[in-house]
């Protein structure tokens, strides 16, 4: 009796033990499997909201590179369109110039230019085949720049007014004063020979004289657009007023020019 005792109890109170702590042990393992179980729902979706950003990162890098790629040729395009509007309004403005001018021209292209002469003078595809001659004048729109230096059949050389050895006679219009003009590329012209009473003002006009050279070499005809007037000084060394020029017609723009008959 007193062995069955000795077997009885222990296992009771083993029983009682598993049931007493059963309960907790079981919801602390519940506990563990939820949290477990949420913190790796969470991560999931964590991972799946990352790689959606990024896709939509990378979605949008694509586009900006191809609205990037389309805005530089769009640039390129309007940069085209811009240079065929600037010759059109080159040719639309030569045109009614040559429509307007009473004398009778010949149109020229420039074909060539020297860099170690760009300033002296330039080549015109046209020649004594086309009527060219000796010692004409050759302006654009815009007014006098030089006048033919050497002819030959096809092709000529024309001496240009920035050439610091150039030489023309030339008025101011207000005044009806005559001087005479000198090239001084890159610096501005000369106007020589102005007496130092003579009323000269900025922003006067250079025209043509219409003097000949003799009957046979009236290079311009009288009152034509050279130069105005930008700066007026004295000088104690000099006899004459300092005048200085510029000329209307840029040595850079120049691409078609007439050649007076």
């Amino acid at each position: 009796m007193t062995n069955i005792r000795s077997l009885i109890i222990p296992v009771f109170i083993t029983l009682a033990l598993l049931w007493v702590f059963n309960r907790p042990i079981s919801a602390l393992m519940l506990f563990i499997y939820n949290y477990s179980g949420a913190v790796m729902n969470n991560s999931y979706e964590s991972i799946k909201e990352t790689q959606k950003d990024a896709k939509d990162i990378f979605e949008a890098q694509e586009i900006a590179h191809e609205l990037t790629v389309k805005n530089r040729e769009l640039e390129v395009e309007n940069e085209k369109l811009l240079t065929q509007v600037k010759k059109l309004d080159e040719v639309n403005a030569a045109l009614d110039f040559k429509k307007s001018f009473s004398y009778k021209t010949y149109a020229a292209k420039i074909i060539g230019r020297s860099p170690t002469s760009w300033h002296k003078q330039i080549i015109i595809d046209k020649g004594s085949n086309d009527g060219i001659k000796l010692g004409r004048g050759v302006l654009t729109e815009n007014g006098i720049i030089g006048q033919i230096q050497k002819v030959g059949p096809v092709s000529s050389i024309v001496q240009l007014v920035f050439n610091p050895d150039w030489r023309m006679g030339v008025k101011i219009s207000r005044l009806n004063k005559y001087g005479v003009l000198t090239g001084n590329h890159p610096e501005p012209a000369f106007l020589q020979f102005i007496t130092v009473d003579s009323d000269v003002q900025v922003g006067d006009e250079i025209v043509t004289s219409g003097i000949c050279i003799d009957t046979d070499n009236c290079p311009y005809p009288e009152n034509f657009p050279v130069a105005k007037v930008i700066s007026v000084s004295r000088d104690p060394n000099v006899v004459d007023l300092v005048v200085k020029v510029q000329f209307y017609e840029n040595l850079e723009n120049i691409r078609e020019v007439f050649v007076l008959d």
